[in-house]
């Protein structure tokens, strides 16, 4: 999805490959290649960037492995991040009781409190379309989706559920309010060893979610991963 706000600092930093990427795009579609062989031959179409990232969330979901309790996404969007987690369990965490839990409210961008220009709704998907393609996948014992206001029901939802204990979570939605209301939960539920994986930490267009981590985190060790653009942070709970 194309971005209608500019920056002049860390926005700067990609903007020729992001108008490369939208030419690509469009050669690709004159091509006409079939539904099949876009998703079983993936790699000769995504850009290195897009690669890159998915290869940092394996890298960072492999250094929680052998660290007890569940995973978490708040923020799902398309699920493409959320269903590769669940599918990175499946590969290596088959016979173990490991859960990826998304949370979403399926309204797309909200209005943060910061008096930042939003784009309203902007990031928007079905919930119903997220849960079938659980269910044509068959992943469903390992894929649970939660549809809710998490800067509202977030801590209802850990009240009913006490024994919930995490080794991973992605927060993934890039508000100061999001961040503000979940990290705290978050974390009181994080294993030692476990990590918090932060999408646009250090960034212009989303200076809340670095906003909030100094507030509630304010003696974190942040650290990044140096070829990776995003996720752009991670905090490992020592």
């Amino acid at each position: 999805m194309k971005n209608k706000h500019k920056g002049s600092l860390e926005y700067t930093r990609f903007e020729k490959r992001r108008s490369n990427y939208y030419a690509s795009l469009s050669e690709f579609k004159k091509m006409q290649y079939e539904m099949e062989d876009i998703i079983e031959h993936f790699p000769a179409f995504v850009g290195h960037m897009t690669i890159s990232r998915f290869l940092g969330l394996y890298e960072l979901y492999n250094k929680t492995l052998g660290v007890a309790g569940h995973i978490a996404e708040v923020g799902i969007y398309k699920g493409a991040s959320f269903l590769f987690l669940a599918k990175l369990v499946k590969i290596f965490e088959s016979e173990s009781l490991v859960q990826v839990h998304g949370f979403d409210w399926f309204k797309g961008m909200g209005k943060d409190d910061l008096g930042l220009e939003v784009e309203i709704g902007t990031y928007k998907e079905s919930f119903e379309r997220i849960n079938k393609l659980i269910e044509i996948q068959d992943i469903g014992d390992i894929a649970k989706v939660h549809k809710m206001d998490v800067t509202k029901d977030l801590k209802l939802f850990f009240k009913k559920h006490k024994h919930l204990q995490f080794k991973l979570v992605f927060l993934d939605a890039g508000t100061y309010k999001v961040v503000k209301s979940v990290l705290p939960l978050f974390w009181e539920r994080l294993t030692a060893g476990g990590i918090i994986i932060l999408d646009q930490y250090n960034h212009e267009l989303s200076p809340g979610e670095t906003m909030a981590v100094r507030e509630i985190l304010p003696n974190a060790k942040v650290k990044t991963l140096q070829n990776i653009w995003m996720p752009t942070a991670y905090i490992i709970k020592e």
